[in-house]
Parts: structure tokens; C-alpha cells; sequence
């Protein structure tokens, strides 16, 4: 999970975990490119907010992707100007997750992007 708001993070990493999930959390994504490249093989996949200091979400995912081709990422935003960047995005994301959400969608969207992770891997 990937994103400057200590509260959305620490709020979004409580409901994956109350559903089973291990979360890693990253500020900005700089340390989650950093995360990634420590725990590679243990992350299914990396929920990312589009507008961050320092890298933003775009290039979040790009340098992931450069890492690991085959990573799964869910673009996140709340900002309407965001959207425009978000929908750039979400050719390369998995999915786009607009703030705010509920845990309902949050859930929903992280299972539709693992249960195509799971697809093509069959």
C-alpha cells in the first residue's frame, strides 16, 4: 500500500488485515520501489495513490514494472485532475480505485486484480 497520508495507509492496511491479507506500506514511491525490490516474491500486489511527493503513481508503477513486468497494481485517486492521470495509468494498473472507498471496494477491487493474476497463471 502506497501513499503519503499516514491515515489512508494505516486505515486501508487495517481492513487487508482484518481480511487475511499482510500488508507493506510504503509513503511515497521511492520507498515502495524499495519495498518491492526486498520482499519481490512475497507481494501479489501494490496498491498505489496517483498524486505523491518525491515519485507519484505513474512512476511508481513504471520503475515496477521495469523490475517486474508482470506486477499487479491498483492506480488510486481522489483528485478529479488525478483521473486524467489514473486512466493513463490503468492501461499498465490492474484496476483504478477512486477515494473515497469503502472497505467493500477496496476488497472487491483487490480480488478481481489477484483472481486475474490467478487466471492467466493457469
Amino acid at each position: 500500500m502506497v501513499d503519503d497520508e499516514a491515515s489512508i495507509r494505516e486505515a486501508t492496511q487495517a481492513v487487508l488485515e482484518a481480511y487475511g491479507y499482510s500488508v507493506l506500506s510504503a509513503a511515497d514511491g521511492s520507498e515502495a520501489v524499495a519495498l518491492y525490490a526486498q520482499h519481490r516474491g512475497k507481494i501479489a500486489a501494490v496498491l498505489t495513490d496517483m498524486d505523491m511527493p518525491i515519485m507519484d503513481g505513474l512512476a511508481t508503477i513504471k520503475a515496477l514494472q521495469k523490475m517486474d513486468p508482470s506486477v499487479k497494481t491498483i492506480a488510486i485517486s481522489g483528485m478529479d485532475s488525478d483521473r486524467v492521470l489514473a486512466e493513463v495509468a490503468i492501461g499498465s494498473a490492474k484496476a483504478f480505485l477512486q477515494k473515497p472507498f469503502t472497505a467493500e471496494k477496496l476488497l472487491q477491487t483487490l480480488r478481481k486484480a489477484l483472481e486475474e493474476t490467478q487466471d492467466e497463471n493457469q
